[in-house]
């Protein structure tokens, strides 16, 4: 096990080449003349979180950019120094950041949690890494789909989820849970640091990218439904998850839909926002063959505008993939449900043309509406491949694949949720 922790820099270590006033300069007026941070007020709206997602886009950015960063790293070690960096550049000025990480090869183990404190400690932001592309045993935690049931009831049962996601939450859930408990009580998850500040934790917010996003949407899970961690809960503002893959099935998804917290609140029906970026693999994973997942939580998908040529062949590809996944279908459905897998499935095939020369963020309102689980290992083998290499060459750079891997990289999120004006996380205009 690796516990490392680190403070973040000030705003003035990350301005070496800020004019003075009395140079002529008219001073701090905003990031643009002082370069960071991005977001002044940062702090303030994650304490506030009245309105999930934040309509001015700033916490899905801000969180969306954490995930990315919790890749990095190097020799299958994290980096809690750049985590806390690029927080700091955001607005979260002299966070503390601490890492847990477990690796247990023969195991499946590969676990990685962040957890971000604001200087006055009334924000924490925990953070799970996601898959990393190099690592196989990373890899082959996403592999097992192996279902494993939960600790926790919902709906008056238990349910199963993708073990090794459930595993990955589980190998740091007591040190991030007595992270959280120091937090709540006004002290740093920095454990050399012994004060207390203010009344504690005020804001809690959990988030990642791929396997980090399914970890995420597990601990919130968890969280919200373990009455020993109530006090923790309460604090719970969101979770947000970026290419986050299903981590159960449709009994598991109806059951989070339902469910309420013991104040009433349906957290995992309202707070928990997933984001997909146009034709991103991940989320429609896993596979139908391997068993039935489902999602749950609200949908945002991010659409890039589209020629009406590439809609029609994408539509006509969808078509190609609904005709070698009809036989399966036919085989596996009732007889009174055939109609409405006839009704999805004209939709699936539609929905790009529908969508031609739409850009930008939408939410899906209905659940039968939401991405859809893969329904043949094709999409995954041959089809998801292909559109990651085509888009690396200029004359197929715009072919309209039905899925891609080049549409999970971390970076296509935190560039889509960037709202319009704002620095990137380098200090420069977009």
């Amino acid at each position: 096990m690796r516990d490392e922790y680190v403070v973040g820099p000030g705003f003035a270590e990350l301005r070496p080449f800020k004019r003075s006033a009395n140079n002529g300069d008219k001073g701090d007026e905003g990031p643009e003349s002082t370069g960071f941070p991005v977001y002044p007020d940062l702090v303030e709206r994650l304490v506030d979180g009245a309105e999930q997602p934040d309509p001015d886009g700033v916490i899905p950015h801000a969180l969306a950019t954490c995930s990315a960063y919790a890749y990095a790293g190097f020799a299958q070690r994290g980096a809690p120094d750049t985590v806390a960096m690029m927080m700091t550049r955001l607005g979260l000025e002299r966070n503390r950041c601490r890492v847990f990480e477990l690796r247990v090869d023969a195991m499946y183990v590969a676990s990685a949690a962040y957890l971000v404190q604001d200087e006055d400690r009334r924000v924490v932001i925990l953070c799970y890494r996601g898959t990393q592309p190099e690592d196989i045993i990373s890899i082959l935690t996403d592999a097992d789909v192996r279902p494993e049931t939960l600790s926790v009831e919902l709906d008056g049962r238990r349910h199963e989820v993708h073990a090794g996601f459930y595993r990955t939450m589980r190998a740091t859930r007591h040190l991030v849970m007595g992270a959280l408990e120091r937090a709540l009580r006004g002290e740093s998850v920095n454990p050399d640091e012994h004060d207390v500040r203010g009344d504690g934790m005020r804001a809690l917010y959990i988030t990642g990218h791929s396997l980090g996003g399914a970890t995420a949407a597990l601990m919130g899970v968890v969280l919200a439904h373990e009455p020993r961690y109530r006090a923790v809960a309460e604090k719970l503002r969101a979770v947000y998850t970026f290419g986050q893959p299903m981590v159960g099935g449709p009994d598991l998804a109806r059951a989070c839909r339902k469910a309420v917290d013991e104040r009433g609140v349906h957290v995992l029906r309202d707070r928990l926002l997933r984001y997909i970026y146009d034709r991103d693999v991940v989320p429609a994973l896993p596979p139908r063959p391997v068993g039935p997942y489902a999602p749950f939580g609200r949908e945002f998908h991010y659409r890039k505008a589209r020629s009406p040529v590439d809609g029609a062949l994408a539509a006509l590809g969808n078509a190609g993939v609904e005709a070698v996944a009809l036989p399966g279908r036919l085989l596996r459905a009732p007889l009174r449900r055939l109609p409405e897998h006839a009704v999805r499935a004209a939709e699936r095939v539609l929905t790009p043309l529908r969508h031609v020369q739409e850009s930008g963020w939408s939410e899906v309102h209905e659940p039968g509406r939401h991405y859809p689980q893969m329904d043949t290992l094709a999409g995954l083998a041959v089809v998801a491949p292909l559109a990651f290499f085509a888009a690396r060459l200029a004359l197929t750079r715009t072919v309209p694949f039905a899925y891609s891997f080049d549409d999970h990289g971390p970076g296509h999120y935190v560039n889509a949720l960037a709202p319009a004006g704002v620095l990137s996380e380098y200090g420069d205009v977009r």
